[in-house]
């Protein structure tokens, strides 16, 4: 066997092998470090040396599959840490609850829409007039020759697009639509029978449709935690989410659980079935585990954002994963165990992100920093159940510490709201937040402040693709070493990776299904 250059890259090349060989050879395995597996083709030394330095050793497939690093396919730079020990350095006695009533700008008025020069008020956003004109300038420097159009969004291709877009966004059903020749308030019907605004309540659909094993006699599927992980990752990308992670639901993690949802009491008790009642919502003891979901945005929609708000990206994101989360609790449903659906607004995504190991802390806080998508997912998705799951351990491709010397999401923002400089445990914004000051050595977003502007996600660093060279060199060199993270991010800025003209989304080639690339 040698190694040679490919049409996609470095491959495998057989060479005189007949099938016994070849036999003999997949069924043989020993313990290789990565480093040894690089010392081989000759590549370890200065520079590249730095990429397998430090990385973990697996003595066959067995290991591997069982990890996070395996159930999620991550590129090998990637290395697990111990439980509740992630990258960012946490302070867990002064972590409590949250009850989830964090602040933001109020919805702009009519008037406010048409101080910005938005006809009819059809944008989703919450800035104030003075921050869309402040983002109308800057996004016409940036892409000279850019207009706001009649809704703020850019031209009437890329408005129509994000409107379109908006259709059951957050999981709410529809205020006035055709239906049958009559215009129709949907969501005012649902209501006025008793229902909620939206389709994504704490128990599931719970649809006439949806059988569950128990309920005819038959005995409900029975699998080991890890196999149990992996069906719920088949399940979640065969109805459209990406990646997959668990969490015990101890005393810990329930911190980032809020304690009231929607005015509701979340609260656990000794009680085999979840009920929600008009003051609580209830958590059975039993179920302990957080299942953990990814939900991949298009890249180079999110690239090209501009205006008065985020694009077509987000929203379409948001109008499909909803529909992801309520399938997914039915089909645990129907496996014979329970899914609560804590919503939206019902925990912070990023700590149980990074606690289950689907990606770091960065400097946008928010967003959590993935090593396969960067920061293109629109949201971390979290469900707790009964069905034993294998919990992933947090992990470590370089985010956190490169974030400390890079700073261009930071730089880029209109408003200044992104934290400059070192990581921090204050919270400037915290009596806006409502968020609580020393739990974390981080940065913080203000969120009270921030409009949801298109800029900052678009420009990190760890968005790029992995299909070049370039890139597996870079992001396996950070994962391993910080030492030329300054550089990358000059490189970064010189090489001009992050946002892309607006106008050329309609006349890309890669048009991939929902916007995505899935070959990574």
């Amino acid at each position: 066997m040698t190694w040679l250059p490919g049409k996609t890259g470095w491959q495998w090349e057989r060479l005189n092998i007949g099938k016994k060989e070849n036999s003999e050879m997949t069924s043989f395995h020993s313990t290789l470090s990565r480093r040894d597996f690089m010392k081989s083709l000759g590549v370890v030394g200065a520079g590249l040396g730095t990429m397998s330095a430090a990385a973990p050793v697996f003595h066959d497939l067995d290991e591997v599959t069982s990890s996070a690093i395996g159930i999620n396919k991550n590129p090998w730079w990637v290395k697990e840490r111990d439980f509740k020990n992630p990258t960012v350095p946490m302070d867990w006695p002064k972590i409590t609850r949250n009850i989830g009533t964090f602040k933001t700008l109020p919805r702009p008025t009519v008037a406010d829409f048409e101080k910005a020069g938005v006809i009819g008020g059809t944008s989703t956003d919450l800035e104030t007039p003075e921050m869309a004109l402040t983002l109308y300038d800057a996004m016409a420097k940036e892409f000279p020759g850019w207009t706001p159009g009649y809704a703020g969004m850019g031209d009437v291709r890329t408005t129509s697009l994000c409107n379109a877009s908006k259709f059951m966004m957050m999981g709410v059903w529809p205020g006035n639509m055709e239906m049958g020749g009559k215009r129709v308030n949907v969501i005012g019907a649902i209501m006025a029978a008793g229902g909620s605004p939206t389709f994504t309540p704490w128990l599931g659909p719970q649809l006439d449709t949806t059988t569950r094993p128990q309920d005819f006699g038959a005995p409900v599927w029975q699998g080991t935690p890890e196999e149990n992980l992996k069906t719920c990752r088949t399940a979640i990308r065969f109805f459209g989410g990406s990646d997959v992670a668990a969490l015990e639901l101890d005393d810990d993690i329930l911190k980032f659980i809020h304690s009231q949802i929607g005015g509701k009491d979340v609260v656990v008790e000794d009680v085999d079935e979840a009920y929600e009642t008009a003051t609580k919502m209830v958590i059975p003891r039993k179920c302990k585990w957080v299942l953990m979901w990814s939900a991949r945005q298009s890249l180079e929609g999110t690239r090209r954002q501009a205006g008065i708000t985020e694009n077509f990206s987000v929203w379409y994101s948001y109008s499909r994963f909803p529909k992801v989360g309520a399938q997914f609790q039915e089909f645990i449903r129907g496996l014979g165990y329970q899914a609560l659906n804590p919503g939206m607004k019902g925990y912070l995504t990023t700590p149980l992100a990074v606690f289950s190991g689907m990606g770091e802390h960065g400097r946008m806080s928010s967003p959590t920093i993935t090593p396969k998508y960067g920061v293109t997912n629109r949201a971390m998705w979290a469900l707790i159940t009964d069905l034993p799951l294998l919990p992933t351990p947090p992990i470590d491709f370089g985010a956190y510490k490169f974030c400390k010397t890079c700073g261009i999401c930071a730089d880029a923002c209109p408003f200044g709201l992104i934290q400059q400089g070192d990581p921090t445990w204050e919270n400037p914004a915290s009596a806006k937040s409502g968020i609580q000051q020393g739990t974390f050595e981080g940065w913080r977003t203000n969120t009270a402040d921030c409009p949801h502007c298109p800029t900052c996600q678009g420009t990190c660093p760890f968005n790029s693709k992995p299909d070049s060279f370039i890139h597996a060199v870079v992001k396996g060199t950070v994962a391993n070493t910080p030492l030329l993270n300054s550089f990358f991010t000059n490189m970064e800025k010189a090489m001009d990776y992050g946002r892309k003209d607006p106008e050329e989304f309609w006349d890309l080639d890669n048009d991939f299904t929902y916007g995505i690339d899935t070959s990574y």
